[in-house]
């Protein structure tokens, strides 16, 4: 029995675009907050906490099957209290309810529905239920919680145990010198059986893109040397440009591949995958200048601009993969389609695209570019300019006429920790391609972000119709800071150090815990039953990974260098060990011990522009510890390098800097 009405509840008031999907259902759905817990409390009711985001294809099936079907919803209204959390507002609250989800079921992910007791502590859950097994599941706990409520309570005891002791660093660990050489070789070494050499990216499937982890081998594979982990991104960056994973006609990465070929996209598009991305892209340009490379990165920002960006400059999270209630209708073609659509250029561009009558997911066709215009300009027996040109109009085609299918919904949060990547990104793009633009978009976010989110040296974490609010978590914090130290290194200009240093000092008294040297992912003063770090990189690296590198950069470019240096290496010690495991999933700790095993590089020059002698370097270079600084004493157009306490001899041109950087070695 379905519901019909449209009678709103609680969540009508929110502004969350998840939230409001879920604001006409019949269930009686409370947000997050005093009043759920006190009436949980009140009527002595176990608690559902069900958390999602707005562009989960799943979430959307788990409500049209149950959450608006009026049997499931009398139910849940009659014995339970309901809350339900967007994800990407309240990470916080996503991280401890994960975490329990995993201990119960050895696996995680969306939409989360965890069952909890009155004061909000977690006695069992699951992720997606079908509507039958979501209503034995009600029944069943409602009859334990009435008739053996002691039982349920002693599990909520042990989950909480768990809970607190997992991803948390509770022992400080003395700081000792260690070869960082043997530390990243043997880890690399620990990971490699986890790479898939043959398709790129990590092996099996689901298959998601990962950047950060390409990113640290990209740099480790420059400077330990080692051609396996430099072919290895090579592979996956090519795999990614030219499979189902990247959206050819309109730009921009879906979030992972369903298979393990980079084939067939999960289709939601979020934009911190996009902005890793970017980044990723660009510092694989410089070693290896590849067309692929520059096209995924021009197209993917074309893609943030024309889909994602906000009149205010900054940029919305994710496009939803869900397109008139079916996945993927606003990206697949079927090939008489296209025959209609693209005429005499119909049959190369179905070679180009793996375009078949049959398709090759549902009946459709996900494009995946299959041969290289070298190939096409054979097979054709054209010019491989004619081909570029006909492939090129046919994607414009293609985009103008999908602009007339229903769109994709996109959620309209704009979220601070997200937007400070793309403007990471961004920078490193201008750096790789010194193209303006790509500078003034970043200067242009960030200028938004620290207008509009920051105050009394304190972020907010959302801004969502009109209303700017949520006390920021660590990644906002971690992910500004590093956004406006790589400002700072364009152009000197001193407000972005001094906003960073602000944002800093805050991460340090409200997030520091100096009794076991590490950061916290919320403030102390969170309502949470268990404060959690953030420890474990996933497809956006730890927020405490990258706080800890921007300690490292800020203690070495002298800002406060004895704390900053002094915090930096005790939360190194703490995660020695964990890196020493070699889990994938703790690339950016690897990333981290390179910033102390790569010593920094002072380049001093006598020229009259700096942004475009650090433009100039940083575009063949990936070594992440350069400072530069003038110095009039050099002979005119001049450049000297120091490095681990000696100074080389001056040399006279950009080739003969970037020779010395690119020689350096992890030691």
């Amino acid at each position: 029995m379905e519901n019909y009405s449209a009678k709103p509840n609680r969540l009508v008031k929110e502004v969350s675009p998840y939230l409001l999907q879920h604001s006409y259902n019949p269930v009686d759905w409370y947000p997050w907050g005093e009043d759920a817990f006190r009436k949980a409390k009140e009527e002595n009711k176990l608690m559902i906490i069900s958390i999602g985001y707005s562009s989960c294809h799943w979430c959307h099936v788990m409500e049209q099957q149950s959450f608006t079907n009026d049997e499931v919803a009398k139910f849940m209204n009659d014995n339970y209290v309901c809350v339900k959390v967007d994800r990407e507002e309240r990470p916080d609250i996503d991280k401890i309810y994960m975490n329990a989800v995993q201990i119960i079921t050895r696996q995680g992910g969306w939409p989360l529905n965890c069952f909890a007791l009155p004061d909000g502590r977690p006695v069992y859950g699951g992720t997606y239920f079908p509507k039958d097994q979501w209503l034995n599941v009600l029944q069943s706990l409602n009859e334990t919680w009435r008739n053996d409520a002691e039982r349920v309570i002693g599990v909520a005891d042990e989950l909480e145990q768990g809970i607190a002791l997992s991803e948390v660093i509770s022992v400080k660990s003395p700081f000792n010198e260690v070869n960082y050489a043997d530390v990243l070789g043997s880890y690399f070494e620990k990971i490699k059986h986890a790479l898939d050499v043959k398709y790129g990216g990590t092996l099996g499937a689901p298959k998601f893109p990962m950047p950060g982890l390409l990113n640290f081998l990209l740099v480790f594979g420059k400077h330990f040397p080692n051609d396996y982990a430099l072919d290895f991104v090579d592979t996956t960056l090519h795999r990614l440009a030219n499979g189902g994973i990247f959206d050819h006609v309109g730009g921009g990465f879906f979030r992972y591949s369903v298979d393990d070929v980079w084939h067939v996209p999960h289709f939601e598009k979020m934009l911190y995958d996009n902005a890793q991305l970017i980044q990723t892209f660009s510092l694989a340009y410089r070693i290896n200048p590849s067309e692929t490379y520059r096209r995924a990165v021009y197209k993917t920002v074309r893609f943030l601009q024309n889909e994602l960006k906000s009149p205010k400059g900054a940029f919305y999270s994710a496009l939803d993969a869900d397109s008139g209630g079916n996945e993927g209708a606003f990206y697949t073609w079927k090939k008489e389609e296209l025959d209609d659509l693209l005429g005499y250029d119909s049959e190369i561009f179905s070679a180009a695209y793996g375009v078949t009558p049959a398709g090759n997911w549902q009946g459709t066709n996900v494009l995946r570019y299959c041969a290289t215009d070298e190939q096409l300009s054979d097979i054709f027996d054209m010019p491989p300019q004619e081909v570029c040109y006909r492939l090129e109009r046919s994607l414009e085609k293609l985009a103008d006429y999908r602009q007339k299918r229903m769109p994709p919904l996109f959620d309209d949060k704009i979220i601070t920790s997200w937007n400070a990547m793309v403007v990471s990104a961004l920078v490193d793009a201008f750096f790789t391609f010194n193209d303006s633009a790509f500078l003034e978009q970043a200067e242009e976010t960030m200028d938004y972000l620290m207008r509009a989110h920051f105050s009394d040296n304190k972020l907010k974490r959302i801004a969502c119709k009109g209303k700017v609010y949520g006390d920021a978590l660590l990644d906002d914090y971690a992910f500004t800071i590093e956004a406006l130290l790589k400002l700072y290194s364009v152009s000197k200009n001193s407000k972005w150090n001094e906003w960073a240093l602000q944002l800093t000092q805050t991460v340090i008294s409200d997030f520091w815990d100096e009794s076991v040297g590490m950061f916290y992912y919320t403030t102390a003063s969170n309502e949470l039953f268990v404060r959690k770090m953030e420890l474990v990189d996933g497809v956006i690296p730890s927020a405490t990974s990258v706080m800890a590198k921007n300690l490292i950069v800020l203690g070495m470019s002298g800002e406060n260098e004895t704390t900053f240096t002094s915090i930096s290496k005790q939360i190194f010690a703490n995660i020695l060990s964990s890196l020493k495991n070699g889990s994938v999933y703790m690339y950016s700790w690897a990333d981290f011990a390179m910033y102390f095993s790569l010593s920094p590089m002072n380049i001093s020059f006598n020229n009259d522009s700096l942004p475009k002698i650090v433009q100039s370097i940083k575009s063949k270079t990936v070594y992440p510890l350069l400072f530069f600084k003038r110095n009039e004493k050099l002979e005119k157009g001049s450049f000297q390098i120091c490095h681990k306490s000696t100074c080389a001899l001056p040399v006279n041109s950009v080739d003969d800097v970037v020779e010395r950087i690119s020689k350096s070695m992890i030691s």
